[in-house]
């Protein structure tokens, strides 16, 4: 099993990704200064997705959800270049504040579609202590070579960027919040 701490913008939000050798995940932690119900917020609405989703340098041109089991959920993000990167999804499971489960879908899904076999289920889970909230993200891939493709495209690196862009955003959030 391969696990890396690799420090975010702020070093007391540490994140850890595992990669174990036989069992086709990625598995991401994250701690944040802020209650699960804002967290759980930022991760549901596009109005705060828009402002994290993705790594450094892209922005959200588009970003739809449909919050509930069989819905979808659309982003696209821009990148610097100019390149767009769009893609849905479906949501297997939605259980505020503490999970979110979602898996790969073709474009244009809508709720009720059937779907083919997932590539990719991801599964988010909240946890708050003392003012702040653990996440873990568990990304499940349908082999080995698949996870190990996608962790040599930076796929990891891409979830650790979006988290630091969230910790950035949280601050904003508060920073608003203590003014109004």
């Amino acid at each position: 099993m391969d696990c890396v701490e690799l420090p975010g913008d702020r070093a007391p939000n540490l994140s850890t990704v595992t990669t174990p050798a036989d069992d086709p995940v990625i598995v991401i932690a994250r701690s944040f200064a802020a209650p699960r119900a804002l967290v759980w917020r930022c991760y549901t609405d596009p109005v705060h997705l828009v402002h994290f989703w993705g790594p450094k340098g892209a922005s959200n041109p588009v970003s739809e959800v449909d919050l509930r089991v069989g819905g979808a959920w659309r982003q696209v993000m821009r990148f610097a270049s100019g390149n767009e990167y769009g893609y849905t999804s479906a949501y297997l499971e939605v259980t505020p504040p503490e999970r979110l489960v979602w898996r790969d879908a073709p474009a244009g899904y809508r709720f009720g579609d059937s779907l083919p076999p997932a590539a990719m289920v991801t599964e988010l889970t909240l946890a708050e202590a003392s003012g702040r909230t653990a996440i873990t993200v568990t990304v499940r891939f349908t082999s080995l070579p698949a996870r190990d493709e996608a962790v040599t495209q930076g796929f990891a690196r891409t979830v650790l960027e979006g988290s630091d862009k969230l910790d950035t955003y949280l601050e904003t959030l508060r920073a608003q919040a203590a003014q109004s």
